[in-house]
């Protein structure tokens, strides 16, 4: 454990027990979201991901040059 962690470990329990629950769940909900995040990087970063994002880009462009769809608009 580095040692800024360990600080704010320390540091947390020290606080009362509601704000040390908070702080959990805080915690929890960024892990979440970190790991969430993680598996969005694999899932873009994977050659079939880039096959499908290459594959919508295509549909936009063609859209956009038939004029069904506006840059950042939601089409007509």
């Amino acid at each position: 454990m580095v040692d800024e962690l360990r600080q704010a470990i320390e540091e947390a329990l020290q606080q009362p027990e509601d704000a040390q629950r908070g702080l959990a769940r805080r915690i929890r909900e960024w892990l979440e979201e970190l790991r969430e995040e993680r598996e969005w990087d694999a899932i873009v970063s994977s050659p079939h991901g880039q096959e499908v994002l290459a594959k919508l880009v295509a549909e936009a462009r063609e859209e956009i040059a038939r004029g069904e769809l506006e840059e950042g608009g939601f089409g007509r």
